[in-house]
């Protein structure tokens, strides 16, 4: 997925900076919440979650933009523009998950490695049965974060 964008910044552990708001994530695995329960029930398609220095390097870079981002320690909203694929059936599961809200968020036993939440079937299938998944994420500089859900 990498050579459809001009790269600004050099790989750092589970993420590569493609551009200001635009991050592609390089997940390790998958969990799952049961979709049937509601009290699992997430308003995203899924969670990042990424070691807490790289979350703090997204909201350093975001932040020379909206210093209100400055304020996210608990997550950031983005949305799923691309997800890497090329394995025959996967053009379904990607068509389900493009366009879909995400929320990265930092988590301090991860080490260089991104892994995520989701009750998204599609996804799951996606990151665990064809292996190692890059997800192209961008996350809006300027939109008011308390009222952006599905």
């Amino acid at each position: 997925m990498l050579d459809r964008y001009r790269i600004i910044n050099i790989r750092d552990g589970p993420i590569t900076v493609v551009g200001t708001g635009l991050y592609i994530f390089h997940i390790f695995r998958a969990s799952y919440l049961d979709i049937k329960n509601p009290q699992n029930s997430i308003n995203v398609t899924g969670t990042i979650f990424i070691d807490e220095d790289s979350y703090k390097k997204i909201i350093g870079d975001l932040s020379k933009y909206n210093r209100k981002i400055s304020d996210k320690l608990d997550g950031l909203d983005g949305i799923v523009i691309e997800i890497s694929c090329k394995e025959s059936g996967c053009s379904q599961l990607k068509r389900n998950i493009k366009g879909k809200l995400i929320e990265i968020s930092p988590d301090y036993s991860l080490e260089n490695r991104a892994e995520i939440v989701t009750n998204n079937s599609s996804l799951y299938e996606l990151i665990n049965y064809f292996g190692n998944t890059e997800i192209a994420v961008e996350i809006p500089l300027f939109q008011n974060y308390q009222s952006f859900n599905l």
